[in-house]
């Protein structure tokens, strides 16, 4: 009986630290989380109910995932509960406190209970379940007590993959959006055209993939530097995705609750569109390089505003594009159009004079408005960078707000009338590289590191709150200059699309940059790693930076971490550093030409990330 007494109180003491040690480690985090005492213990015999309407659904998602995260294969019934305990339940209910796509998770020693007033909103805690089962469990687990109320703060939490530059095939996609919607990312924003690659099938005009989807190699030159492609050049590296292929994307997002909203990057930055139809390019004989674009800026990338033939070929293209993607949304890009050939173009300065058009800037805001009707034709609603807003703009579009600093977008856009969704390319362009330049692969020599994605505000505090009210949500773009591979396009993605879940999903009262790179060093980093995704550790990199005291002949060393409660240890003597080196404690002078080592350490005296080595010269 002592022996009893004694597990049942070894059982409760470890389910009670736990739960102390869940409650800083879900992402993103929920509006409320109370721990109660004791747990409930997953097992092969626990039962799973779900509503009959969403029995192939949400089954599905269910018994993969719960196979995945614990290798349990548990029993999945429709209907009512039929236990009395050991079962996990989950119901569809009345509730005006539970928003769109909320929930409430309540977990105790006998039973598990998900309650929502949607689909989304079961999907949704079912992934903070899953966040709350440990990341080392095997077959039999002991989930914490606890009762998460939970809502989303926007409607609008959006990823955007640039599958153009570098195309991405189907699989991946696929495996991104698992891991996009466990962070309760619904938005997954396709950019499907530019100049480096047509990746849509369209059935009408098979050049835009016979053509526009392939590129001369050149595999190994830098981006920028490439030169222009040859027509005689073999075009071999590309892909596209069938119309097959994007319905099996679409219909696989929709289980998981993400949307699937199609770009159609126009008039600028289609290239690989006029080598595959040259006709609609400016003038009538064109003597332009018509080859997909192999890296850089393309020049010529401009479709003709002038000629009709343009709209009648964007509107059998939109007509496609909108019968194969259930969203009510479509994205016309309408961003970086070099105006130029228009200013020469007879075609461009005929319908200038006819529509009393007073420059390029208004002739681009035709073209716009043209692309919106056909676009509206289609019972879509457009989406456009916020470039469609110059000249007239466009009204009854949705504006995604890239652009800071001289243009002010985030205010013109909701201040207008305009739904916004905010893509800021100072805190949600990941293409930038997220640690020291020195350390990071080839990218824009700009730093966007994790801290500045998470402490990023959406909604500016100029806004009244009739203009806020317009902000539908935020969005993290990754653009595909510098992503060749699977691997590269995963390491720019994580974690830094977590802190912008977080961003999306959160309040910004339960946001804490603490708690949140603890949760990813003791939990979601195990999480990524043991479903093979590659994740950047950059957060945990020293920062470097140094002056020469030139009367002294020495170096003043500073270094810098965004993280909060570690440690940093340096060495000069060229020795990796361990807790037992220097720890630092301020900036310090040190003989030039020495070799500094730095690392970051946690209480433990592990090191997390990748020591930083320079030369002090």
């Amino acid at each position: 009986m002592k022996k009893l007494l004694l597990f049942i109180a070894i059982f409760i003491f470890s389910i009670e630290g736990k739960a102390q040690e869940r409650e800083s480690t879900f992402i993103p985090q929920p509006e409320s989380v109370v721990f109660t005492s004791g747990g409930f213990k997953l097992n092969e015999d626990t039962q799973v109910f779900i509503p009959k309407k969403y029995s192939k659904d949400l089954k599905a998602v269910i018994v993969s995932e719960i196979v995945k995260d614990t290798q349990l294969n548990l029993t999945v019934n429709t209907g009512r509960v039929k236990v009395s305990s050991n079962y996990i339940v989950f119901q569809i209910v009345k509730n005006a406190s539970i928003k769109a796509e909320g929930y409430v998770l309540e977990i105790t020693p006998s039973k598990i209970t998900v309650k929502a007033t949607d689909y989304a909103g079961l999907f949704n805690g079912f992934q903070t379940l899953r966040q709350a089962i440990p990341v080392s469990s095997d077959l039999e687990t002991a989930i914490p007590s606890m009762i998460v109320v939970d809502n989303p703060r926007f409607n609008w939490r959006g990823v955007m993959f640039d599958v153009s530059r570098h195309f991405q095939p189907k699989a991946f996609v696929l495996k991104q959006i698992d891991v996009l919607s466990s962070y309760k990312i619904n938005k997954l924003h396709l950019h499907l055209t530019d100049d480096q690659g047509w990746r849509i099938e369209i059935k009408k005009y098979p050049k835009l993939t016979k053509i526009g989807a392939w590129r001369a190699d050149r595999t190994g030159i830098p981006w920028w530097s490439r030169e222009a492609a040859t027509a005689k050049e073999p075009k071999t590296v590309g892909g596209f995705y069938t119309q097959e292929d994007l319905k099996e994307i679409i219909a696989y997002a929709k289980i998981r609750n993400v949307e699937i909203i199609p770009e159609i990057d126009v008039p600028a930055h289609s290239k690989a569109l006029i080598a595959a139809y040259p006709h609609l390019f400016c003038y009538d004989n064109p003597t332009a390089n018509f080859e997909v674009a192999v890296g850089g800026k393309a020049s010529d990338n401009a479709l003709c505003a002038g000629k009709e033939t343009t709209y009648n070929f964007l509107e059998d293209v939109i007509k496609e594009v909108a019968d194969l993607f259930p969203s009510k949304y479509l994205h016309i890009g309408g961003d970086e159009c070099n105006k130029s050939n228009w200013k020469k173009c007879p075609y461009c300065q005929k319908v200038k004079g006819e529509h009393h058009l007073a420059d390029e800037e208004e002739l681009q805001s035709y073209f716009i408005q043209r692309m919106h009707k056909i676009v509206t034709a289609q019972n879509k609603i457009m989406i456009g960078w916020d470039e469609v807003l110059s000249g007239n703009g466009v009204k009854g579009a949705t504006i995604m707000a890239w652009r800071r600093g001289k243009h002010t977008p985030e205010l013109q856009a909701p201040r207008e009338g305009y739904p916004t969704i905010m893509t800021s390319y100072l805190h949600s362009y990941i293409s930038q590289v997220q640690g020291p330049i020195f350390m990071e692969p080839e990218g824009p020599n700009v730093v966007l590191p994790l801290s500045k994605v998470y402490n990023h505000e959406p909604i500016p505090k100029e806004l009244t709150t009739e203009e806020a009210s317009r902000v539908m949500g935020n969005e993290t773009c990754l653009w595909g200059e510098f992503t060749p591979t699977e691997e590269h396009f995963e390491y720019m993605l994580y974690p830094r699309t977590l802190a912008s879940a977080e961003v999306s999903w959160s309040a910004p009262k339960v946001k804490s940059w603490k708690r949140f790179q603890k949760a990813l060093e003791t939990s979601h980093f195990k999480r990524l790693e043991r479903n093979k995704v590659n994740v950047s550790k950059s957060m945990f990199t020293v920062y470097p930076a140094f002056a020469i005291d030139q009367l002294h002949n020495q170096a003043i060393v500073y270094l810098e971490t965004e993280t909060e409660g570690y440690s940093i240890y340096y060495t000069t003597n060229g020795d990796d550093p361990t807790i037992n080196a220097t720890k630092y404690e301020g900036n310090f002078k040190v003989k030039l030409k020495s070799l500094l080592k730095a690392g970051l350490f946690n209480k433990e005296g592990h090191l997390l990330g990748e020591i930083t080595e320079i030369r002090l010269k």
